[in-house]
């Protein structure tokens, strides 16, 4: 049952299902600080930004946190019929530790911590890129999988390009990166791990003496 119920499709469900849900507490979370926070856009401190003042940390940290879970639980689901299942669970679990850490670590304390910062978001890049590029791989150059790839790849060179800088597109640039790797997911995990339909249920038994029992006598 639990394997059934974790690739069977339908409204909401599955890993697709998990996979919209973590982006939709990503860009809902990052709606409201804009929202609260429109400076943001422009500042060119990307979505670290809002984790460092006290009016949009909550719904930043909200956020990343239902992003990192739906996306962990997402690619555990679907390991198993991956073919390297270990490897994709270990990934899954740096994704949540890497995204936990650069909640943990506001680049406005400046010094290490700002460049440890840096480094984890630095990582996380690395990580989503791999992982979309892999799971790309294991679903044979899905045509629609690799527009979806690249659009993650321009995301993440327009973030490359304006993240030393002072002024610039650093958030737009991460936000398509995000879109792109939630897109790649979306496409690439039910190619690889397919739904499992549940079996049919099987009618009841006719009772001994019964008049369904008798016809077919």
């Amino acid at each position: 049952m639990g394997t059934v119920g974790g690739f069977a499709g339908g409204a909401g469900g599955g890993v697709a299902g998990d996979v919209a849900k973590g982006q939709a507490c990503l860009f809902g979370g990052l709606g409201v600080c804009v929202t609260v926070r429109p400076e943001g856009l422009a500042v060119n401190h990307g979505m670290s930004y809002y984790g460092v003042h006290w009016q949009t940390l909550l719904p930043y940290a909200v956020g990343l946190a239902g992003a990192a879970l739906f996306t962990h639980r997402a690619l555990r689901t679907a390991a198993a019929r991956t073919p390297y299942p270990a490897h994709l669970r270990g990934m899954a679990g740096w994704f949540v530790a890497l995204l936990a850490g650069i909640v943990l670590t506001p680049y406005t304390l400046g010094g290490a911590v700002d460049w440890a910062h840096r480094g984890l978001g630095a990582a996380l890049f690395a990580l989503q890129l791999l992982l979309a590029g892999r799971l790309v791989a294991w679903a044979h150059g899905d045509a629609v999988g690799v527009a979806f790839f690249l659009l993650q790849l321009g995301g993440g060179v327009l973030a490359a390009v304006y993240v030393l800088q002072t002024e610039g597109l650093l958030i737009h640039g991460e936000a398509t990166f995000q879109l792109g790797f939630a897109l790649v997911l979306a496409r690439t995990l039910p190619l690889i791990a397919p739904p499992i339909a549940a079996p049919p249920i099987a009618a009841p038994a006719a009772a001994p003496g019964s008049a369904a029992a008798v016809s077919a006598q």
